[in-house]
């Protein structure tokens, strides 16, 4: 790897957490200070909007920022970062929910956490995307075994679209994002094949261009 280079195995978890903070740690502040300076010194704060009117108090403030940031967010988070869901049931197995990936702490709403921390449980996809990047535009090289998750991936993705265009188009137009997000990933983690691909041609290359290779 150049040493001018990030790598991209670094890279793309820290864009993924910077998405987090700017889609939702962001709003999620602007929206409290809006709040506060609303409620203009008050131990209360009127909310009036549409059809929504409520009344609340000062220490209510961030957990609603918190809920209104978090439900309008959490389809978008989800699709980014839509292999957490794979972590995410497994962490729900004893608990015994229906569906699989559904459990949640109580105290918060299943839409708030799957957006806080649905970019936590991507981290290591996005890492595998950035080692077959890394793979892919540089000299690096990759043990097959993460090539070949990769590539496993790629499959999987690919068969869920398929399924999804074809044969539920109900689950496609309730769940727009749904699509988008196994589009993406299935783009993404076609990187991973590519690169090995790319690494067994540069390796073939080099026996056959090595001295000993020649005699």
């Amino acid at each position: 790897m150049r040493g001018d280079r990030i790598a991209f195995s670094y890279l793309l978890p820290v864009v993924d957490l910077a998405l987090l903070v700017v889609l939702v740690f962001v709003p999620i502040t602007l929206t409290s200070l809006h709040l506060y300076e609303a409620s203009k010194g008050s131990d209360q704060v009127h909310i009036h909007t549409g059809q929504f009117d409520m009344t609340l108090t000062r220490d209510q403030i961030v957990p609603l920022a918190i809920r209104i940031v978090t439900v309008s967010k959490t389809h978008t988070m989800m699709a980014i970062n839509l292999p957490g869901v794979l972590l995410q049931a497994l962490i729900s197995l004893p608990a015994h929910t229906s569906p699989s990936f559904s459990w949640h702490p109580q105290a918060l709403m299943l839409d708030t956490w799957r957006a806080l921390v649905f970019p936590f449980f991507a981290l290591p996809f996005w890492w595998l995307v950035g080692c077959g990047l890394d793979c892919l535009l540089g000299r690096e090289r990759f043990h097959w075994s993460l090539l070949l998750f990769g590539t496993f991936l790629v499959g999987a993705c690919l068969a869920l679209v398929l399924g999804f265009h074809f044969g539920i188009p109900a689950g496609r137009q309730d769940n727009p994002w749904l699509m988008r997000g196994l589009t993406g990933w299935t783009i993404a983690f076609a990187i991973l094949p590519i690169a090995w691909i790319t690494q067994s041609i540069r390796r073939h290359g080099e026996h056959s261009a090595s001295p000993a290779a020649s005699l």
